[in-house]
């Protein structure tokens, strides 16, 4: 009778191989079931009988993927590519891992060794692609879009897939109208495609296809209800249209389906940032940095945050760093082209956002930007040729639309004014387009001597632009200011400066122009700049900073500046006056000037003039320039303009309350101020420049010189919002302006005491 032989060692390792493969196939097929812990207790077993399988190690790792173990889906992927080094899926699914964790530079690296293992891998390249864009690197991810189209099956769900992908990319580029063939091309593959759908939706509100672009955006929701990022671009489509309240509940359902999402966080902090809730803003971007450190737009959001706390130095400190890691992020050299502005560095705005349209060419928005900054810099011609490329991708542009009505003013062309028009009953247009839309009217109807209807459209404009603002935290209380300056006329006494004498710096360089909005600062700082020995600095906000740091120089960071001057110290206030002339030095510097190239540099902050008491305490030896004008003239100026940050210019009682606190204010100079004060008047100087502008060049002690005569001739860029007058000869039409608007400038006028 014969025995049975015990089975060899390779019939036993063959039976082995075949056990842990039908365990491995089954873990599979219960992972792709979605009974995520039978294929765990599959994974697991066949993991611990064979410790180098690499198909075991493979499902194990795709099973904590599946758990959101991202941590032990790399180790496990890892151990499947080091044993499976062969096999190109496990290369892939090593990127899917690296990606969740962030770790884009190793997941393209993963996808490349796949790509050279099977060059015709598909999703080797599509993850590649996602790994790039997710990494910035735009044109990089476009071609290896590219790349997998190529090898896609045509007609295929995967190639509509990657069609959509495509126009992300191409849209994150600036190529809008490219984008948008991509997303229709993947849609007449796949019509219900969500991602297709929605991202399309989102461009077609940059190329002034409003209406469809939210009713996509809508269709997408109702298409893949349970997807956090659709709803997320319906939010963010909502939020560009200014329909906050409504973007806010869609990402609030965003947030219920995506909690860990980092560009949701930044979505959302952007409409605290809307709204002026500083504090939630950056507790989200700082959210959106926890969830995913690193990410640009959640830097960008902090440094936007930043700016609206008016610290400009801080944001673009942080725009500078984040373009060192990426100097070709366009939302960063956009936000710095604005915090230079708020900075008073015209030249340096604009070349940021030159920047960022040389990035994006084709974002209106980006192209509208570097307009009105070029505008509000005396470049009008360029804004022009700038706002009309604007108009060529949107034609419905408001911001481009806006800014050619207020630089042309009569000579608009009658088609750019019927779209302003029309545009204002459109149902998308929210207040704040409105307001645009209708001060671009009134000044295209005031260029034509059309008063009465440009009065009507500034009435319209100043309400929505208060509606506007109010709605995102703005408020102003005439009373508060009328306090503020009773304050200041208490602090800085006569007794005061006898008191301070002696302190402050001894230097004569800076000279500070002050005096109301629109009352000619700009234009005497024109004046003056155009001389060979004089550095004109722009509106500066060193003084007020200065003045601001105050309590910490003197170890009472829990006092108020003007608390703080009862106890002034003279190291204290030399220690300020020192930090602001190395601030206008500075400036000298970035203009490639040495320290002793300048006799004065000129600082036309207008609103300065609160701050005379403060501004002579530093600087006994200052020059000050008052410039004067027709208060009539100026309120009406100011209620024809859309400032930026100027809270108190939308309403004509507060416009009037406003003037009256200045009266009040300069009356209290003229007799405290140990320091000589030029007052000039604008009129004077319409009507006599050579004398006038003689008279400024004694004041701060520099000799004649005829170039001062053709300052409309200069080529340095100045931050004002006299937007079309910098580049122009001294004219006339702006005298006894307020004539034109004398009835719906009535109330203000009663409350200065003009009689008819």
């Amino acid at each position: 009778m014969s025995r049975r032989q015990p089975p060899s060692n390779r019939s036993r390792r063959r039976a082995q191989a075949r056990s842990i493969g039908d365990a491995v196939e089954q873990g599979f097929g219960e992972l792709r079931a979605g009974r995520i812990d039978a294929a765990a207790e599959k994974a697991d077993r066949a993991v611990r009988d064979a410790p180098r399988h690499h198909g075991a190690l493979n499902l194990a790792g795709l099973v904590a993927l599946a758990r959101h173990d991202t941590d032990t889906a790399i180790r496990r992927l890892r151990q499947a590519v080091e044993y499976g080094p062969s096999v190109a899926n496990y290369h892939v699914n090593l990127a899917v891992a690296y990606r969740r964790a962030f770790r884009h530079r190793d997941a393209i690296e993963a996808c490349e060794r796949a790509v050279a293992l099977r060059p015709d891998y598909v999703h080797a390249h599509l993850n590649r692609g996602g790994a790039l864009f997710a990494s910035e690197q735009y044109a990089e991810a476009l071609v290896a879009f590219d790349a997998a189209l190529v090898h896609a099956a045509e007609g295929s769900k995967e190639g509509a897939l990657l069609l959509a992908y495509r126009g992300d990319t191409l849209r994150e580029l600036g190529r809008l109208r490219a984008a948008v063939t991509s997303y229709e091309r993947a849609l007449e593959i796949a019509p219900d495609l969500p991602h297709a759908v929605s991202n399309l939706g989102l461009t077609l509100l940059e190329v002034g296809q409003p209406e469809r672009g939210l009713e996509l955006a809508h269709r997408a929701t109702e298409l893949e209800t349970a997807s956090g990022e659709v709803w997320m671009n319906l939010g963010t489509t909502l939020r560009l249209l200014d329909q906050l309240d409504e973007a806010m509940e869609a990402y609030a359902t965003a947030h219920e389906l995506a909690p860990d999402s980092a560009q949701l966080a930044c979505c959302i902090g952007h409409v605290w940032l809307e709204v002026g809730d500083l504090g939630q803003a950056v507790q989200w971007f700082e959210r959106a940095l926890a969830n995913e450190p690193g990410r640009v737009e959640a830097q960008c959001g902090l440094a936007a945050a930043a700016l609206e706390a008016d610290n400009a130095i801080a944001a673009v400190a942080r725009y500078r760093t984040v373009l060192e890691a990426d100097d070709d992020h366009a939302l960063a050299w956009l936000g710095l082209g604005q915090a230079l502005w708020a900075d008073g560095d015209a030249e340096g705005a604009v070349e940021a956002c030159r920047r960022a349209v040389e990035l994006c060419p084709q974002r209106a928005g980006t192209l509208a930007q570097l307009g009105t900054i070029l505008a509000s810099s005396g470049d009008v011609d360029a804004a022009n040729a700038t706002n009309r490329e604007a108009l060529s991708v949107n034609p419905r542009c408001v911001g481009a639309l806006a800014n050619l009505a207020q630089n042309l003013r009569g000579q608009l062309d009658e088609a750019d004014a019927a779209q302003m028009k029309a545009l204002l009953d459109a149902p998308w247009v929210r207040d704040g387009a409105r307001a645009s839309l209708h001060f671009g009217l009134a000044h295209f109807d005031d260029g034509r001597k059309e008063y009465a209807p440009a009065a009507e459209h500034a009435i319209a404009a100043n309400r929505f632009y208060t509606d506007h603002k109010r709605r995102r935290g703005w408020a102003y209380d005439p009373q508060d200011h009328e306090r503020y300056v009773s304050r200041l006329i208490d602090t800085f006494t006569p007794g005061y400066f006898e008191r301070t004498a002696g302190t402050g710096s001894p230097t004569e360089l800076p000279v500070f122009i002050v005096g109301m909005p629109r009352s000619g600062t700009t234009l005497t700082e024109q004046i003056i700049a155009s001389h060979p020995r004089a550095f004109g600095a722009g509106e500066r906000t060193f003084a007020s900073r200065a003045f601001a740091g105050l309590p910490r120089s003197l170890g009472r960071p829990e006092d108020t500046p003007l608390d703080c001057t009862k106890a002034l110290t003279s190291e204290a206030v030399a220690g300020l006056a020192d930090w602001h002339i190395e601030q206008l030095h500075g400036l000298t510097r970035k203009a490639r000037h040495g320290d002793n190239d300048y006799d004065r540099v000129l600082d036309k902050m207008p609103d300065n003039y609160s701050l005379l008491g403060w501004i002579v305490t530093m600087f006994p030896r200052a020059r000050i320039i008052h410039c004067r004008r027709d208060v009539r003239d100026v309120a009406v100026s100011c209620w024809m303009t859309q400032f930026k940050s100027i809270r108190w210019a939308f309403d004509l009682g507060h416009i009037a309350e406003r003037i009256l606190q200045y009266q009040r204010l300069m009356d209290h100079w003229r007799r405290v101020l140990p320091t000589p004060m030029l007052e000039i008047d604008y009129e004077e100087t319409v009507a006599d420049t050579p004398a006038q502008t003689e008279r400024l060049l004694e004041h701060v002690g520099l000799s004649w010189d005829d170039a001062c005569l053709s300052f409309h001739r200069t080529d340095r860029l100045v931050r004002t919002a006299s937007v079309t007058q910098v580049r122009q000869p001294i004219y006339r039409r702006s005298l006894e302006r307020w004539r034109r608007y004398e009835e719906a400038l009535r109330p203000l006028l009663d409350r200065l005491g003009y009689e008819l």
